[in-house]
């Protein structure tokens, strides 16, 4: 038994994440510099789960003065139980310089096997010749409001195409 709590005791401890940062200004000739440190220490983090997200086109043909919406839905399935939500982020990773792009909802809590339908609008917002093509690519993180630091949730990518028409 006694062996059982240190186990325990070292997995608690090696998961709790220690920030240490020091502050060191320097002025010289007018100009200031700050130093800083940050030291962050984590050990192994349990696989608890994935996010999981489906886009209702993967082609968007957009013309110069409309705007596009497109529904993505995002579901999390954990590998084991769970019956406590996770907080969920839709992260934009890439997108032409020409296009905008707005996600309605980009954090949310989300029940397991949930569906939440998030709307992403897309509106060309310069001028560019028509028939030009682009990726556009989105990163859906979860992270687990119980204990995060020590149950990981595989995150997921979903992306589209999004073509300049008109």
């Amino acid at each position: 038994m006694e062996k059982i709590a240190i186990f325990m005791a070292f997995i608690l401890l090696s998961t709790i994440s220690v920030n240490t940062a020091y502050s060191d200004e320097k002025v010289e000739d007018g100009n200031s510099t700050n130093e800083s440190n940050v030291i962050k220490t984590h050990a192994f983090q349990i696989p608890w789960g994935k996010m999981d997200a489906e886009l209702s086109k993967e082609v968007i043909k957009i013309g110069r003065y409309e705007m596009e919406t497109v529904k993505m839905n995002i579901s999390y399935e954990p590998y084991l139980i769970q019956f406590f939500p996770v907080s969920a982020e839709i992260c934009l990773i890439d997108a032409p310089s020409w296009l905008s792009v707005i996600i309605s909802t980009p954090q949310f809590y989300l029940q397991p096997r949930e569906i939440k339908v998030i709307d992403i609008y897309l509106k060309v917002k310069e001028y560019v010749e028509n028939g030009i093509q682009e990726l556009v690519k989105f990163e859906i993180k979860g992270k687990n409001i119980f204990l995060p630091s020590l149950l990981e949730i595989d995150s997921c990518y979903a992306s589209l195409v999004a073509i300049k028409m008109g």
